[in-house]
């Protein structure tokens, strides 16, 4: 985030497109909450994952449309409270990382039903 939120934003959605070309899927997630950080940070972090969940639903929608690949939001705001960090108030404890590690397994599973759906 230090470079700003439409930067962030951009970095993000060039690896997605790069992933897109290679008719790979993605999850994108919303940027973690760290319960260490400021305000400002708290603000920056809830508009960049605004949108990232805009720019990856309209990509979604003219995906499922073409009927390509596609790609995801995962918003993990919710998921992931002040007490699935150690104390540093940075990084996942055990229960964060079973959080996020089960979220991603769902998905994987609901894509890949998915998939075989459209390959009927």
């Amino acid at each position: 985030l230090e470079n700003g939120i439409e930067e962030t934003v951009n970095e993000i959605m060039k690896v997605v497109e790069k992933a897109r070309k290679k008719n790979v899927r993605v999850a994108v997630t919303s940027l973690l909450r760290r319960p260490a950080y400021n305000k400002e940070y708290e603000r920056l972090h809830k508009e960049v994952n605004r949108d990232l969940h805009e720019i990856i639903l309209i990509m979604k929608a003219e995906s499922i449309r073409k009927r390509e690949v596609c790609s995801s939001f995962l918003d993990i705001d919710e998921l992931i409270q002040a007490r699935c960090f150690l104390g540093d108030g940075v990084h996942l404890s055990q229960e964060g990382e079973t959080k996020l590690s089960q979220r991603f397994i769902r998905w994987i599973r609901a894509t890949h039903l998915l998939m075989e759906g459209r390959m009927d």
